[in-house]
């Protein structure tokens, strides 16, 4: 079957990258300050993408007052398995446009990667899973799992409107298992299926000591330093070699089996690679020892400052003793934590270590829980097996730092089902940050093995 695939792949891929070419030139970006207009537009121009591909029953599902979601199908017998295909068409901003090599939404090929903000991170699932959907349909007509699409449209500012979705169209949306076009490889060329996720929550945390800022000359000394206390107060949160210290936040963490350390170990993650992929400064430690890289990255919690704020900012710098000032921390949950007791404890922590009798006030956002996949489910095996296939070479088992609300979701809404995770993106695709780039040999790859999939799949005893 594979040889069939790959004849179709080759006569249509030329066309699979002029759509995701189309689809990175639009700016969808979901965030707020950017023109809603654009997100709207990219579910459009999917929905009629999909109609023109052949899918059934296309249509926008649209959460109140969020960005459009795409849904469309192509049933299969009623004894077959229904397979949910989960991508999302909302992006990151561009950030530092300067940076860019090439505009961000204005595809290039470089080098054998296609250039553009969202050519990895995800229109590429987006196009991955149409690919692979026609390709099984035209190599196998009715022999195929019945295939429902579901493209979000606010997976980058957390999924908000997804639960939503997930209830008010469950009969429509009803599957036996989802395919997350969302991750990584393990590395360019070798494929890897995420067998965890971190979850994710934030907090707002603003310290004020004053009305309106003062003059630094005439009043600072006496008066404490706002800016300087909520220093002191998030310095609070790690020890001096970075681990966590808060009280009761890590008590929960569901340590990872002695079978889960073997497979890290077996990895062989390098510093030397993990310096490279991540960009670090020369002379810059890591927290943990080289051994305890992908344990840390994907079963330990985090806490990250992304971003602090004063009155003035830079543009108006002054001599000037601040008011106020605030900070987003945001929290990285490892499996087995849960995202409203470690706002909690993180506040409690905050207050025991705030001085002066500052005011201080701790808003929390909407969490998402960590995930930990079945790697025994014949789903899961069958979808590795297609990976080893479709790329040539050993597939690897991996986690994942990064959060995905909608699998917890998934599982919330349709009872235990299988939940495969996989994508196209790599470590050197810089995705979320300036030259987002897709590698297109494994682009090509992941749509032959998803197709082998939805073939093997109807080998299983159940559906046979």
């Amino acid at each position: 079957m594979k040889e069939a695939f790959e004849l179709l792949l080759q006569a249509n891929f030329q066309k699979y990258l002029e759509i995701l070419n189309d689809l990175i030139r639009i700016p969808s970006v979901s965030f707020e300050n950017f023109d809603r207009k654009n997100v709207e537009h990219s579910a459009l121009f999917l929905k009629n993408l999909l109609e023109k591909e052949g899918f059934e029953n296309a249509q926008l599902l649209t959460p109140p007052g969020g960005h459009s979601s795409v849904f469309a199908e192509i049933p299969g017998k009623t004894d077959v398995p229904v397979i949910l295909l989960y991508a999302h068409h909302d992006v990151q901003p561009p950030l530092r446009k300067e940076l860019w090599k090439s505009p961000p939404f204005e595809p290039e090929i470089r080098n054998g990667r296609l250039y553009g903000r969202g050519s990895a991170d995800d229109k590429a699932g987006i196009v991955l899973h149409l690919a692979a959907a026609r390709l099984v349909k035209e190599a196998l007509g009715e022999r195929t799992p019945h295939l429902k699409i579901l493209i979000e449209g606010e997976e980058e500012i957390g999924s908000p409107g997804l639960e939503f979705l997930l209830k008010e169209h469950a009969v429509l949306l009803k599957n036996d298992a989802v395919i997350v076009a969302d991750l990584s490889n393990f590395a360019k060329g070798v494929p890897a299926l995420t067998a965890s996720l971190r979850g994710m929550t934030a907090a707002e945390v603003k310290v004020s000591a004053l009305e309106a800022p003062l003059h630094s000359g005439s009043w600072s000394g006496p008066i404490p330093d706002p800016v300087q206390a909520l220093c002191r107060m998030i310095a609070s949160l790690t020890d001096d070699e970075g681990k966590i210290i808060v009280k009761n936040f890590s008590d929960t963490v569901a340590v990872p089996t002695n079978e889960e350390k073997e497979k890290y170990a077996a990895l062989r993650i390098k510093e030397k690679t993990f310096r490279k992929d991540s960009g670090l400064l020369d002379g810059v430690a890591f927290t943990v020892p080289e051994n305890l890289l992908p344990e840390t990255l994907w079963r330990a919690p985090s806490v990250t400052v992304t971003a602090m704020e004063t009155p003035g900012g830079f543009e108006n710098v002054g001599n000037v003793l601040q008011n106020t000032a605030r900070a987003r921390i945001s929290i990285r949950l490892a499996p087995g934590m849960d995202s409203k007791t470690a706002v909690n404890a993180l506040t409690e922590h905050l207050k025991s270590v705030c001085p002066f009798h500052l005011h201080l006030s701790v808003t929390a956002e909407t969490g998402a829980e960590a995930v930990i996949i079945d790697t025994s489910h014949p789903y899961f095996r069958k979808m590795f097996q297609a990976l080893e296939t479709g790329y040539g070479t050993e597939a690897k088992i991996i986690g994942c730092g990064a959060t995905i609300p909608g699998v917890i979701l998934f599982q919330k809404a349709f009872g235990e089902i299988p939940v495969l995770l996989l994508g196209v993106e790599d470590p050197e695709c810089n995705a979320h940050g300036e030259n987002e780039s897709l590698y297109l040999e494994d682009f090509k790859k992941s749509i032959l093995s998803e197709a082998l999939f939805f073939h093997s799949v109807m080998e299983i005893n159940s559906f046979s």
